[in-house]
């Protein structure tokens, strides 16, 4: 399967967004900033596992076979079938790694809605202080 192409991957990043906000406004509901920190913190253990998998084959240690059979696949194709792959692989990881920082910015406001002693359930509070981290991210520059 060809990757998404770039229209296609801004439109899944924004519903993938919508989502996000979406079920970090449920655990605020149900949990207050204790929901928001548990799915950041489930978001950011996937996107680090997509990430550091990098689309390759996943095993335990004792099926290292998995591994050499996967290497000597890969490396007895064409040149640019490889450079295909390589690039593939670079378009998951760099979705991987958005929706990390995303993980890590539902994480470190769910503790901080948590230790400041925001209302719970008060979804302006929580819509204001997840565009102020990201406002704040978006100014300072960062490259994704």
């Amino acid at each position: 399967m060809p990757p998404p192409r770039d229209r296609e991957k801004q439109v899944l990043i924004v519903l993938g967004a919508a989502t996000l906000i979406g079920l970090a406004w449920l655990g605020w509901l149900l949990l207050g900033g204790l929901g928001v920190a548990l799915l950041g913190l489930l978001v950011l253990f996937v996107a680090i596992r997509v990430e550091l998998e990098g689309d390759r084959p996943v095993g335990t240690q004792s099926t290292p076979e998995a591994y050499a059979q996967h290497f000597r696949t890969e490396s007895s194709q064409p040149q640019a079938e490889r450079a295909r792959r390589r690039t593939e692989i670079a378009s998951v990881v760099s979705t991987a790694r958005l929706f990390a920082i995303a993980g890590a910015i539902l994480t470190t406001s769910g503790f901080a809605l948590l230790f400041s002693g925001f209302g719970q359930g008060s979804l302006p509070d929580l819509f204001w202080v997840l565009a102020d981290i990201s406002i704040s991210l978006f100014q300072k520059g960062k490259h994704w």
